[in-house]
């Protein structure tokens, strides 16, 4: 039995993949809920700290062995539950 390895992603493509994940996510929650204003959620999405988190989220599944879209939903899914779980933190420290 043989382990399939994926191929190696260079920087570009990473980073192309990260981009294009954190532009879905965004515009996935702006259609989903449209008070929400779709250029801070690109950039919230943009920051270092999302853009590695995604890039180790994206890399970290296509290790396990999931497709390149099946790591990017993977990945652009668990930043939009992070994000909800911080929005809903810092509402409920205001109404503390």
């Amino acid at each position: 039995m043989t382990a399939q390895t994926q191929p190696a992603i260079t920087a570009d493509d990473l980073g192309e993949a990260v981009g294009k994940i954190a532009a879905f996510a965004a515009l996935s929650l702006h259609e989903s809920f449209p008070h929400l204003d779709l250029d801070e959620l690109v950039e919230t999405f943009t920051r270092e700290c999302a853009t590695d988190f995604l890039s180790r989220r994206f890399l970290a599944g296509l290790d396990e062995g999931k497709s390149p879209g099946q790591a990017a939903g993977a990945a652009g899914s668990e930043l939009i539950r992070r994000w909800a779980d911080a929005r809903n933190a810092a509402r409920q420290t205001v109404t503390a």
